[in-house]
C-alpha cells in the first residue's frame, strides 16, 4: 500500500476546522449539492464568533439543514481536537435518521452496541456519538453521574424543544394505579388529598382519568421519611430503577401528584447538573426551528438570558414552505369539529397523497375508528410513518398527543388537521395549566405544541401542506388576539392569511354550498393555482418581527434562581427570589396567587405558621391552588334579585364582537362533551352558567368541599350539578360510591343553604341506578342527548345576535331569545335531565 502522506511536500496533514471547508473536503454522495446560503451564513458566524461559546442556540426554518450544520460544527470540534463529541436527537426514530443524513455527506458517526457500551471512537474524540435524550439523561446512564461523567467537548441537541419534554418525562417517577407505589401513597395521603378536595378524592379512588390532585408540599415534606421508605421498597421496578439515582436525596424538593390512573413524582427543577457529561461540556448547542420559543431553555437547562436573547439565526429568510391552514368554521358555522373530521378523515381510495390528524389524546379514538381512519398505536407508529412516506394513503392517519418527532414530507402528508387544543401530559403541567391557564408562560407552551404539529407536514421550503384547524378551543385559542400573540410571527402571518382567504371564500361565492367552497380552496392549494401561491408569497414577505420576550425571559430566570436555591438549601434566597415574582405580578392576582404559593412552598423550611398565611393569601386570590391547613372560609351563593337579563349582557360585553362572541361559545361547549377532561369540563360548565345569566361557582375546586358546580341567581332557583363526564360511555350503572358522594354533596348543600330550592343534577352516560345504591335526595340525571339538548339551544340562542349590533340587544329581545330557546327557570327544570331508574338484583 502506498503511503501517500510520505509524498506530500508538506510534512503533515493538517486537518481542516472551519466547517465551510470540511464540508468541501468530505466523500459526499453525489446526490448532495453545495452548502445552501443559510448554512454558510450559520456556519460562517459561528467559526469567526462563536465557536468559544459555552452555550449557543441556532435556529433556522424547517428544511433548511440544520442537522448538517450541527454534523459539521461536531465534525470541527473533533478535527481540532476538542472531542468527544455527541448528537443527541429526541427519540431512536430520528437518531437513525441523523445517522443516514451523516453517512450521505460523508461525515463518521459511531453507535452505542448493542452490549449498551459506549464506543472508542467516541472516547478517542474520533467520531461523532449520535444517540438519543433516554441513552444519556436516565439514572442508570452509562455516561456516568455527577463526578463520575464522561466529560465532552460539545453536545449538541437536535430538536431540542422535543428533547426538552423527553428529558423531563425521563426524568419523572411515573407509575399506574395498579402498581404497589401508587397504593403505598394513595393510603399514606389519604386524608391529604380529601382535605384538598372530597369529591375529587373520591373519583381519584374510583379510577377516573383526568381527575388529579396535588399532593400538598407541607404534607409531602411532613411524610418524607415514609415516601422514601415506599420508594426504596420499590426502587427495582422500571418505573423507578431509571430515575431514582437522581432524586434519591432530593425527594423533600419534588412535587407529586396523583389522579385517577397515575402516580408521577418529579424534581422541581430539572437536576440537569448530574449529567456532566452534558451540564460540564465546554459546548452545548441547542437546534431550534425558527417557529418555537426558546424562553425554556433558561429554566430547563441553565441557560442565560443573553445566549437565549440571541440566536444563531439566518434574518435574510422570513418563511420557508407553504402552509394553507383553513378554519372551516369561519366559512360556515356548520362545518364544526365533528362535521369536518367526519368529511376528511373517511378512508378513499381515490387519494394520491396523504391525510393526517393529530388530536390531542385517545378519548376521541373512538369517533375516528368508527369511520374508517386509522388510529395509530406506540407500537405501529413507525411503520405508519413509513407506510405514508412509501405511498400508501387510502386511510386517513390519526396520530394521538404526537406533535413533535413525526416527519411528514411531500405527498406524505398534504392535509394535515389540527384537531382541538392540545392537551398536557403530565400531572405537573396539568395542575399548572388547572391553576394558571391565563399565564404568558402556560399560553407559550400551547402554542409551541400547535406550532410543533403544524411543522410535521411541510419540512422544505418547497413543501407545501393543507392544514385544517378543527374545534372550537383550538380555533378560539388561534384567532383571539389575547392568545395569538404567543405565536411566532410566521405563524402569526398564517393564521392572519387563514381568516383572510376564508372572508375572500364567503364574499366570491356567498350562496355557494360551504363544503363546495371549502373544497375549492383546498384544490388551489393541491393544484398549485399560480395566483394563491403569488399571493402567498405576497402576505408571507409581510412579515413583521416584533418579538419582545424580556418580561418573560425575567420570570424564567427568577423562577430558576428559586429553584435552583431551593435545591442546595439556600431557602432565604429562595423566598427573596420568589417575593420579586409575586411582586412583579402584583396587578394580576391569578399569577400573584401562583407566586405566592411557591414562596409559601419555600417558607415552610423556615417557618410553618408563616407558610399557612402565605398559602391562605394564595388561595384566595387564586382557589384553584392548594386549600391551606386552616382558614378558609364559603362564601354563600345569596340569590340576588337582579335581572338576568343584565348578566348576560354583562357577559357579553367581555366580546368585542359577534365573531369573538360565538367563537368563545363554540370553545365553551366544545369543552362540555363527554370524555373531555374533567377540569375542562367543570371549567366551562361554570362560565356556561354565567353566559345564561346564573352566577356560578365551582365549590369543589374553590373550597374542597361541596358538588363540582352550583348555579343560582335566577327566581331563587339553584342548581347542583355534579360531572361523572369522563366515565366509559358503555358504563351500564351509577356506582354505590357515585351515590354516595351525590349524598354526601346534596348534605353539604342543606347545611349551608337549609331548605332553598335546588335542582340536583348528575351529569353522566347512563341513568340506571346500581341495586346497591340509593340517593337521600331527589336527583335527575343529564345523559349525552340532554346535554347536547342543552348545549345545541345555547349556540342557536347565542347565533341569534348575529342580527344585531352586539352590544345593543334590548332587555326585551333578550328576554324573548332566553324563552324561544328554552333557557327559562321552567324549561331548565324539566326538559335538559331525567328520573333515574333502579337496578334490579
Amino acid at each position: 500500500m502506498v503511503d501517500f502522506t510520505k509524498k506530500l511536500k508538506k510534512k503533515a496533514v493538517v486537518k481542516k476546522i472551519d466547517p465551510i471547508e470540511i464540508y468541501d473536503s468530505l466523500d459526499r454522495r453525489s446526490e448532495t449539492g453545495p452548502l445552501r446560503p443559510s448554512q454558510k451564513k450559520i456556519l460562517s458566524e459561528w467559526f469567526t464568533s462563536r465557536q468559544d461559546a459555552n452555550d449557543n442556540i441556532i435556529k433556522l426554518h424547517t428544511g433548511e439543514g440544520k442537522t448538517l450544520i450541527g454534523l459539521l460544527i461536531l465534525q470541527s470540534k473533533i478535527n481540532s481536537s476538542k472531542g468527544p463529541c455527541l448528537y443527541i436527537c429526541p427519540n431512536k426514530y430520528l437518531a437513525d435518521q441523523v445517522r443516514q443524513e451523516a453517512a450521505k455527506f460523508g461525515i463518521s458517526t459511531c453507535n452505542i452496541d448493542s452490549h449498551n457500551d459506549l464506543p472508542d471512537d467516541f472516547y478517542l474524540g474520533k467520531k461523532i456519538l449520535v444517540t438519543h435524550v433516554q441513552k444519556l439523561f436516565n439514572g442508570l446512564t452509562i455516561f456516568g453521574l455527577n463526578n463520575k461523567s464522561i466529560m465532552a467537548g460539545a453536545v449538541i441537541l437536535d430538536d431540542s424543544h422535543a428533547c426538552i419534554d423527553s428529558i423531563k418525562a425521563a426524568l419523572t417517577i411515573k407509575v399506574d394505579r395498579n402498581h404497589p407505589l401508587y397504593t403505598s401513597l394513595l393510603n399514606l395521603f389519604e386524608d391529604d388529598i380529601r382535605n384538598q378536595g372530597e369529591g375529587s378524592y373520591f373519583e381519584i379512588e374510583s379510577g377516573e382519568y383526568n381527575t388529579m390532585l396535588p399532593i400538598p408540599y407541607w404534607s409531602w415534606y411532613d411524610k418524607k421519611r415514609e415516601v422514601i421508605e415506599a420508594l426504596v421498597e420499590n426502587k427495582s421496578s422500571n418505573e423507578i430503577k431509571f430515575v431514582w439515582p437522581i432524586i434519591k436525596d432530593e425527594i423533600d424538593s419534588c412535587q407529586a401528584f396523583i389522579s385517577g390512573e397515575s402516580l408521577e413524582i418529579s424534581p422541581s427543577l430539572m437536576p440537569i447538573d448530574c449529567f456532566g457529561t452534558f451540564s460540564r461540556a465546554d459546548h452545548r448547542i441547542m437546534m431550534s426551528a425558527t417557529t418555537q420559543d426558546d424562553s425554556f431553555f433558561i429554566k430547563g437547562f441553565g441557560f442565560d438570558i443573553e445566549t437565549v436573547s440571541n440566536p444563531l439565526s439566518n434574518l435574510d429568510v422570513k418563511w420557508s414552505g407553504e402552509k394553507m391552514i383553513l378554519i372551516p368554521s369561519l366559512i360556515d358555522e356548520k362545518m364544526d369539529r365533528n362535521a369536518i373530521i367526519n368529511w376528511l378523515a373517511k378512508p378513499n381510495d381515490q387519494l394520491t397523497f396523504g391525510v393526517v390528524v393529530l388530536a390531542p389524546g385517545f378519548s376521541k379514538n373512538k369517533q375516528y375508528e368508527k369511520i374508517g381512519a386509522n388510529v395509530v398505536t406506540s407500537a405501529n407508529i413507525y411503520s405508519t410513518v413509513k407506510a405514508l412516506k412509501d405511498g400508501y394513503y387510502r386511510s386517513p392517519v390519526v396520530f394521538a398527543n404526537r406533535y413533535d418527532g413525526i416527519d411528514l414530507p411531500d405527498k406524505a402528508c398534504r392535509i394535515l388537521i389540527i384537531d382541538s387544543k392540545p392537551y398536557f401530559n403530565s400531572l405537573l403541567d396539568r395542575y399548572e395549566e388547572a391553576s394558571r391557564s391565563n399565564s404568558d408562560i402556560i399560553n407559550i407552551k400551547i402554542a409551541q405544541k400547535v406550532e410543533q404539529g403544524l411543522g410535521r407536514s411541510v419540512r422544505g421550503e418547497k413543501d407545501y401542506s393543507i392544514i385544517v384547524l378543527a374545534g372550537g378551543d383550538l380555533v378560539k385559542f388561534v384567532k383571539s388576539p389575547l392568545t395569538s400573540r404567543y405565536f411566532s410571527a410566521q405563524t402569526k402571518k398564517q393564521i392572519e392569511i387563514g381568516i383572510q382567504i376564508a372572508s375572500f371564500a364567503n364574499e366570491d361565492s356567498e350562496n355557494e354550498d360551504p363544503y363546495e367552497k371549502l373544497r375549492k380552496l383546498m384544490n388551489q392549494a393541491l393544484l398549485r393555482d399560480e395566483g394563491w401561491k403569488e399571493y402567498y408569497s405576497e402576505e408571507m414577505e409581510n412579515i413583521e418581527q416584533v418579538d419582545d420576550k424580556s418580561k418573560i425571559y425575567k420570570v424564567l430566570n427568577k423562577e430558576y434562581q428559586a429553584e435552583k436555591n431551593f435545591k442546595i438549601g439556600e431557602f432565604e434566597k429562595a423566598c427573596v427570589a420568589a417575593q420579586d415574582l409575586c411582586d412583579l405580578f402584583s396587578s394580576n392576582i391569578h399569577e400573584k396567587g401562583w407566586y405566592l404559593q411557591q414562596l409559601a412552598r419555600f417558607k415552610y423550611r423556615l417557618s410553618k405558621s408563616e407558610s399557612n398565611s402565605l398559602q391562605k393569601v394564595a388561595f384566595k386570590c387564586n382557589t384553584q391552588l392548594l386549600k391551606p391547613k386552616e382558614g378558609i372560609t364559603y362564601n354563600k351563593i345569596e340569590y340576588i334579585n337582579q335581572n338576568r337579563v343584565e348578566r348576560i349582557k354583562q357577559w357579553i360585553l367581555k366580546f368585542n364582537n359577534y365573531s369573538e362572541l360565538i367563537l368563545s361559545v363554540d370553545g365553551l361547549l366544545q369543552d362540555l362533551s363527554f370524555g373531555m377532561p374533567s377540569e375542562k369540563f367543570e371549567s366551562a360548565l361554570q362560565e356556561l352558567g354565567e353566559a345564561i345569566g346564573f352566577m356560578s361557582q365551582r365549590p369543589d375546586k374553590e373550597i374542597k368541599k361541596g358538588p363540582d358546580n352550583l348555579w343560582c341567581g335566577v327566581e331563587n332557583q339553584y342548581f347542583l350539578l355534579e360531572c361523572k363526564n369522563e366515565v366509559d360511555d358503555n358504563r351500564q350503572e351509577i356506582s354505590k360510591s357515585e351515590a354516595g358522594q351525590m349524598n354526601s354533596h346534596s348534605a353539604w348543600f342543606e347545611s349551608v343553604y337549609g331548605t332553598a330550592n335546588c335542582k340536583r343534577i348528575l351529569i353522566i352516560p347512563t341513568r340506571k341506578l346500581s341495586y346497591h345504591g340509593d340517593f337521600t335526595h331527589n336527583v335527575e340525571i343529564m345523559r349525552k342527548g340532554k346535554l347536547k339538548h342543552l348545549k345545541n339551544n345555547i349556540k342557536d340562542f347565542y347565533k341569534e345576535f348575529h342580527r344585531f349590533t352586539l352590544h345593543e340587544v334590548g332587555d326585551a329581545k333578550i328576554q324573548e331569545l332566553i324563552n324561544l330557546h328554552k333557557l327559562d327557570i321552567e324549561n331548565m327544570m324539566t326538559s335538559y335531565s331525567e328520573k333515574y331508574y333502579h337496578a334490579t338484583k
